[in-house]
């Protein structure tokens, strides 16, 4: 497969479909896999983990959260170089300071408009 695979683990539909447009339209080099929760992404993160770009993981989300999700995948070696970015809509220096604390790559703020989400996603997803 030429394409890279860029996961996003979101439980908020319209934060899916922005993501998904964005992707599209600006990062055609990568295949997106959205899951709405971490307990269906992990056979596929676990099938794929070496083909597996940049994962995004939404902070706030019911059963496991970000960080949760983010301390599951940096115990396993495979994911050790995997970027892992938080993405979230809290602005909470303290949200930003523990999932650095515990290994994210990056923490994202969601932006308020696609411009600025096409300008952050560029520093994750080269084409």
């Amino acid at each position: 497969m030429n394409n890279k695979i860029c996961i996003l683990i979101d439980d908020d539909e319209d934060d899916q479909l922005i993501f998904q447009t964005v992707l599209n339209m600006h990062f055609s080099n990568y295949q997106l896999e959205v899951f709405s929760n971490f307990e269906s992404a992990k056979p596929y993160l676990s099938d794929h983990a070496q083909e597996i770009g940049p994962i995004f993981i939404d902070l706030n989300m019911p059963k496991a959260n970000g960080i949760d999700c983010l301390n599951y995948l940096r115990s396993f070696s495979t994911f050790n170089v995997t970027p892992i970015i938080i993405y979230s809509t809290s602005k909470n220096p303290d949200d930003v300071r523990k999932s650095m604390d515990q290994g994210a790559t990056a923490f994202i703020s969601k932006p308020s408009r696609i411009e600025e989400l096409v300008s952050t996603l560029s520093n994750w997803l080269k084409n």
